[in-house]
């Protein structure tokens, strides 16, 4: 992967966990309010996110200030994931990440400890899924 593609997944995936701090506003204006959070033009990251322009490094640096990450964090790679084993997989994550998303915060909180209570029960107390494949 190229740096300007690890940049603008970088700058994708900053902007996205923006949009999810902020679940009580409404989408439309969200790249305007991320540009002033930046002190850059909401025109230009609207060039970026629609990839006709580059993140240089100028810019790589100010979005890291301002954000307050370390130096060259724009330049790595930040997968906390691997990749989804098959398309049921990637469907599943990719929902349940819009799902959470789209909640508040004090839902979020009650998604995440439903989640580590099932994973710590005893198996014979999980929920049998009754539909296989």
């Amino acid at each position: 992967m190229s740096s300007s593609e690890i940049r603008l997944k970088n700058f994708l995936k900053l902007f996205n966990d923006f949009i999810a701090e902020h679940p009580d506003l409404p989408q439309r204006g969200m790249l305007k309010l991320f540009a002033e959070r930046l002190d850059l033009s909401d025109r230009y990251l609207s060039h970026i996110k629609c990839m006709r322009k580059n993140i240089g490094n100028n810019i790589a640096r100010n979005i890291e200030e301002r954000l307050n990450l370390p130096r060259g964090w724009m330049d790595q790679e930040h997968d906390s994931l691997k990749s989804p084993a098959d398309e049921k997989e990637k469907l599943f994550i990719e929902t349940a990440l819009t799902l959470f998303r789209a909640q508040p915060s004090k839902a979020r909180e009650i998604m995440i400890d439903l989640l580590r209570q099932q994973l710590q029960a005893e198996p014979h107390d999980r929920p049998v899924d009754a539909v296989t494949d």
